[in-house]
């Protein structure tokens, strides 16, 4: 990759302008501490500035909730209901893509937006995100079938990929990464609270209206956020004291390289889909020994590194520039990106139809389990940004305490300790969400940390890329596991015949279809899915231990790089 590519930026775009910042933080920063720390100091900011940035947010600040809002009920609704929606149109085996298909577009999309950025500005790519994301709901509220429910979901994650990237890169830009986060733990509770009315609304509107009456509620929500987002940013045009704000700045298109990186592009593609349809195909379409279902498996790991080389060896304008990636620092903090929220979606995938197999004929909590979790959320975010936000612990400390914490709450999962079906095991799903949302602090704000700010909106696309991927990647498991141990059991149990066959076909489409079935063969079935769903349980219980690991080797390195320093000083960056 030649180094012209990477000091070149349109002049007067926006991340000039965060190139320009990146200089001022270099020179105030060139004094600090000369050890290796992964936390910045903050830096003081005057009185005008102060007022500048608050009165930027009020101005964004609706805009960017709108946004975080209808993304956030549009998850939790499906979080809640896609095994049931899956069933209903008679794809229950295929129940995870409902989930993947958005996700899987959002992590390929995200690198465009910040491909995109300095060339259309960000007014312009948020006007894209919050349009598309409105016209994917749109498709899904026409959508009479269940592939045309997964097209239209495609849709749908393009328009969220920008909308959770540019709100970070706007907030971010305006007051700052030491603010960064507690106001993402904010953000965190407008989602989580919005998640669990959603959740609940979502279910009650499928079951009295139908599944398409929640995506039509959707879009009047999308709607009503493309309004608003037009009436911020005429608000703050209309200000003079904003008139240089790179809010506003439109960029230059035509200084957009006349040839993408088609193949990066594709190398992108390939390592991202590669991987989950090999999953999704493994005992299901393929055998696991299938010469074409061998193959997947092992191109899936040799399209990412083929994605890494060439995107720093050979691209001359990568998707993504791979030059602040390679510290040791950084990468730890990926994986444990990569680790957590795995874990995070392996659990709250499996949890609805883990229900809906334990309390099959009988009242359960189904509606609320999730909400548990998502209330324990932002209580877990608030906490961590108010912890880093005033330094009273280091990151680190934060990181590999609440490593611990995850891990149990794993093993008692997978224990059956936690019964998400039993409304009295609530506050066990609230401590979970608690630790997840004190990672959602940690991790943003300790990538931001561990490179210099003229590359974040590079880091942020990684940051949300493996994001993704990693959530993806843990559903498609916990599917691909939960399916594969039910059908060896249900064959152990009702012997290997056509009728079993046709047993485990009717329950892979429509799980209620176990209600025609006898006590005796009802009961194995069951059984065979709850054992198949405690076995996945393995994945989130190995990434859990992982995580633990690179938290206490942080830890390790810290200490021995200042045996000196109090818990609560200050660490100083490095650029």
């Amino acid at each position: 990759m030649s180094a012209t590519h990477h000091n070149a930026r349109p002049e007067g775009t926006f991340l000039s302008a965060v190139a320009d910042h990146a200089q001022i933080d270099e020179t105030n920063s060139s004094n600090l501490n000369e050890q290796d720390p992964l936390l910045p100091l903050s830096s003081p900011r005057d009185e005008a500035s102060t007022a500048s940035e608050n009165g930027l947010l009020w101005l964004m600040g609706p805009a960017l909730l709108a946004g975080i809002f209808v993304k956030a009920f549009d998850i939790a609704f499906l979080a809640t209901s896609y095994s049931r929606l899956a069933s209903d149109l008679q794809h229950f085996k295929d129940a995870s893509w409902v989930m993947l298909t958005a996700s899987i577009c959002s992590a390929i999309f995200v690198p465009v937006y910040s491909y995109l950025l300095p060339y259309h500005g960000i007014k312009r790519m948020m006007f894209i995100a919050y349009g598309s994301f409105a016209f994917g709901l749109t498709l899904c509220t026409i959508s009479t079938s269940f592939w045309q429910l997964l097209g239209s979901r495609f849709v749908v994650g393009f328009g969220s990929s920008g909308i959770t990237l540019l709100s970070m890169i706007v907030i971010n830009e305006i007051v700052g990464v030491k603010q960064l986060a507690i106001w993402e733990s904010f953000v965190t509770c407008i989602e989580m609270g919005t998640s669990m009315a959603a959740g609940p609304l979502g279910a009650w509107m499928y079951r009295s209206f139908g599944w398409h009456s929640a995506f039509l509620l959707e879009v009047l929500f999308a709607l009503t956020g493309v309004v608003v987002l037009h009436w911020s940013f005429k608000k703050i045009a209309c200000h003079a004291r904003y008139s240089q704000s790179t809010l506003l700045k439109h960029g230059d298109p035509s200084q957009l390289p006349s040839h993408a990186d088609g193949g990066g592009w594709l190398l992108l593609i390939l390592a991202v889909t590669t991987p989950l349809v090999a999953f999704t195909l493994g005992d299901n379409i393929l055998r696991w020994t299938d010469p074409l279902e061998v193959a997947l498996l092992i191109l899936g790991p040799l399209f990412m590194v083929t994605f890494v080389v060439y995107e720093l060896k050979i691209a001359s304008f990568p998707v993504i520039d791979m030059t602040p990636i390679f510290t040791k620092k950084y990468l730890s903090v990926l994986f444990q990106v990569f680790g957590v929220i795995s874990i995070l979606n392996s659990i709250v995938f499996i949890i609805p139809p883990y229900i809906q197999v334990r309390a099959f004929d009988g009242p359960s909590f189904e509606d609320w389990a999730l909400t548990c979790v998502f209330l324990g959320f932002p209580i877990g975010a608030i906490s961590g940004g108010y912890l880093i936000k005033n330094n009273i612990l280091p990151v680190q400390r934060i990181m590999i305490a609440n490593a611990m914490a995850l891990g149990a709450c794993c093993s008692l999962f997978a224990m059956r300790l936690i019964k998400p079906e039993v409304a009295q095991h609530a506050p066990l799903l609230v401590v979970f969400g608690i630790s997840t949302g004190l990672w959602q602090s940690c991790l943003l704000y300790a990538t931001l940390s561990s490179t210099e700010k003229k590359w974040w909106p590079q880091t942020l696309a990684l940051y949300y890329l493996i994001e993704t991927f990693g959530a993806d990647l843990g559903m498609a498991l916990m599917s691909t596991i939960t399916r594969s141990v039910a059908k060896i059991g249900i064959r152990s149990s009702l012997g290997d015949s056509k009728t079993t066959e046709r047993i485990i076909l009717d329950a892979m489409r429509d799980l209620k279809s176990v209600r025609r079935l006898n006590a005796g063969a009802r009961t194995a079935v069951l059984v065979a899915f709850e054992n198949g769903m405690h076995t996945a349980f393995f994945v989130p219980c190995s990434l859990a231990a992982m995580v633990i690991i690179l938290a206490a080797a942080m830890n390790i390195k810290h200490l021995d790089k200042n045996p000196e320093r109090s818990d609560n000083e200050a660490i100083a960056p490095t650029n």
